[in-house]
């Protein structure tokens, strides 16, 4: 058996010694690195090889700013390579306190006071940023991080360009401007609407716009529909539901100024500080004491008062879910979802019946259970698999805003509107066989991220971009992540992950077979956590160690699929 090839080599940077990598995407990898000369560790970001003058560029427009809540750069280097392009590195602040995805992923939704904290201050540096003539282009929960002090930091500038930049963007779909995602270039109007997507997603804990894969996402953010946030959120108040629409307007010229928007979401309602996770403090405990470390708008703004506690869990989980399997999976997923949906639940309550067999099906000795991998997120934010770029093909024009969420599509109908085919999606929703075996360990880190988000947020939908439709293997994590909301019960902590890929047999990955892979996973422990303020104590499900797998995927018309998967003996 081949021995583990451990961690990636680390690239040479003139002037750094790069220690830790953080993490990698679509625009290069972020190390933890320490300058040679000392001083404090910082982040450097090596940039994909390509038009290194283009990124030299890009890159002068960001030391030109100057906020608090923009991620500062040190230095740009630049390496010539013998026979290619020269390579790009931004040396960066290094931002402890994880991203606000992340913070998300774990409490699943902020206070409405919390919200405006985070916010406010990151779209008061865009204004500042506009006022320069640029714009980010790509705002999510993602490039907002927080410093070890618990201050908003903007990040993932590598992706800024002037006002009127013609170049196709890159986007994360879930958070994409429509205009954007028809083919639009990005504008001050785009980082206004990004900033409101954050908001949206902070207030009810999914993000705007939801799909099976990032291709459906586009699709569905190029339609323009948006869920009704006051629905979502009745916890918000009245002035803050009205400034978060307002910058989702589908029409740019209504969703007004960033420094309008960074205002008018301060005085929304009164601040308080974001609890940012702290060890031994429980998730579930932050949004309802005092406990965590806390972050405090730069500038105080005073807005009504409103009484504080925890947002609420809305009722119906199951039948939006039902929805959500049917709205979303529909023909994409090419399975009858009505009746696929109608065993689900039909199963989740027989599960469902005892948490503790929940937690034994997702931590048990079969490959079935939760126990493969996903991937840690970087801190910085490097691009997620899932950003894609934006299409650049002709669309039908935006609807309004709904005033309700999207009704679930008949069994057997056809799927959405077709998205803009994006010039670059992620390695797993490709349909060509990849080269090597790190080509197959990039297919496996997505899925496995993919299916590891799916529980930590509780979305089934995210399963469909994991698994080959119809998979026993579908049905069976469905069921058990219906079963968790059921008991309104959560994972916190679910980080399973890839140690090593051992083999990958002969196979056509076609219809009529697949490509079987070898490897080696293991799955920390977790806890199976309340998502309210009452109910039965978390429950911890102990480490399984590595362990050996027998995996199976088929290529299908969204991609390498997940269609079998096997403990070794």
């Amino acid at each position: 058996m081949p021995a583990d090839p451990g961690p990636p080599a680390a690239p040479v940077v003139p002037g750094y010694v790069l220690e830790e990598l953080l993490g990698r995407g679509g625009s290069g990898q972020v190390w933890r690195a320490r300058p040679r000369a000392g001083g404090p560790p910082v982040a450097v970001k090596v940039l994909v090889r390509g038009d290194a003058a283009r990124q030299e560029r890009e890159a002068a427009l960001l030391g030109e700013l100057d906020h608090p809540h923009l991620v500062r750069l040190h230095e740009v280097v630049r390496r010539e390579v013998r026979g290619g392009p020269a390579e790009v590195t931004l040396v960066l602040d290094l931002l402890a306190g994880g991203s606000l995805a992340a913070l998300l992923a774990r409490r699943g939704r902020l206070r409405p006071g919390e919200v405006v904290t985070a916010l406010a201050p990151v779209a008061a540096a865009l204004a500042h940023a506009h006022d320069r003539g640029v714009v980010h282009g790509d705002l999510s929960p993602g490039n907002v991080i927080f410093t070890a002090e618990g201050r908003p930091v903007v990040t993932d500038l590598g992706t800024a360009r002037l006002v009127g930049d013609r170049v196709r963007a890159e986007v994360t779909p879930a958070y994409v401007d429509p205009v954007v995602a028809r083919g639009g270039a990005p504008g001050p109007a785009s980082d206004v609407f990004g900033v409101a997507a954050a908001a949206f997603h902070a207030l009810t804990g999914i993000a705007p716009w939801n799909a099976a894969d990032p291709r459906g996402t586009l699709g569905v953010a190029a339609d323009g529909e948006l869920p009704d946030l006051a629905l979502l959120a009745p916890e918000a108040p009245e002035e803050l539901v009205r400034v978060v629409r307002r910058g989702l307007s589908p029409e740019p010229h209504r969703r007004g100024s960033a420094a309008a928007f960074a205002l008018d979401l301060r005085h929304a309602c009164a601040p308080e500080p974001v609890r940012l996770p702290v060890t031994g403090v429980p998730d579930t405990e932050l949004g309802a004491t005092g406990a965590g470390r806390r972050t405090e708008l730069t500038h105080q703004v005073p807005g009504r008062v409103r009484a504080a506690h925890a947002a609420p869990v809305p009722d119906g989980r199951l039948a939006r879910v039902r929805a959500g399997l049917a709205g979303r999976l529909g023909s994409a997923a090419e399975l009858d979802v009505r009746h696929l949906a109608g065993r689900l639940l039909h199963r989740a309550v027989v599960v469902a019946g005892v948490l503790v067999a929940v937690a034994a099906c997702l931590a048990g000795a079969a490959w079935a259970g939760v126990s493969w991998g996903g991937a840690g997120e970087p801190v910085p934010a490097a691009e997620s698999s899932e950003r894609v770029a934006a299409g650049a093909g002709s669309a039908a024009p935006p609807s309004a805003p709904s005033d309700q969420p999207p009704p679930p599509a008949p069994a057997g109908t056809s799927a959405p509107r077709p998205a803009p085919a994006p010039a670059d999606v992620p390695v797993a929703d490709r349909t060509v066989r990849p080269a090597d075996d790190a080509g197959w360990a990039a297919v496996l880190d997505e899925l496995y991220a993919r299916r590891a988000t799916a529980f930590t947020t509780g979305d089934a939908t995210l399963l469909a971009a994991v698994y080959v439709p119809g998979s026993a293997l579908l049905d069976r994590d469905t069921a058990a992540l219906l079963a968790l909301r059921d008991q309104d019960r959560a994972l916190r902590g679910f980080a399973p992950r890839v140690l090593r890929l051992d083999q990958v047999s002969a196979g056509t990955g076609g219809a009529d077979g697949g490509v079987e892979l070898r490897l080696v996973d293991e799955l920390p422990g977790y806890r199976v956590e309340p998502t309210g303020t009452g109910g039965p104590a978390a429950t911890e499900v102990p480490a399984r160690g590595a362990t050996e797998v027998r995996l199976v995927v088929q290529t299908t018309s969204a991609g390498w699929r997940i269609s079998d998967a096997r403990v070794e003996p």
